[in-house]
């Protein structure tokens, strides 16, 4: 009995000490998703931007994030 009770009492404490990655997410905001396919540099033509209702957002206010930190973003 006293084995179990370990057991459940150690799965427990270590259940709350797992990081889900997702701190990081605001869920006030709205965002997008692009899958890529492969490594390397990618380019989002004013066509699929406009598809996806961002036509008219200023370059300058586009953000790239990946795993919670910010990657750089070129844009043109």
């Amino acid at each position: 009995m006293k084995k179990i009770l370990l057991f459940l009492l150690l799965t427990c404490g270590l259940k709350g000490l797992a990081q889900y990655n997702n701190e990081w997410i605001d869920y006030s905001k709205t965002y997008y998703k692009f899958k890529v396919g492969v490594t390397g540099l990618h380019r989002i033509s004013q066509p699929v931007l406009a598809a996806a209702g961002l036509g008219s957002v200023p370059a300058e206010q586009f953000q790239l994030w990946r795993n919670g930190q910010e990657i750089p973003l070129y844009t043109t």
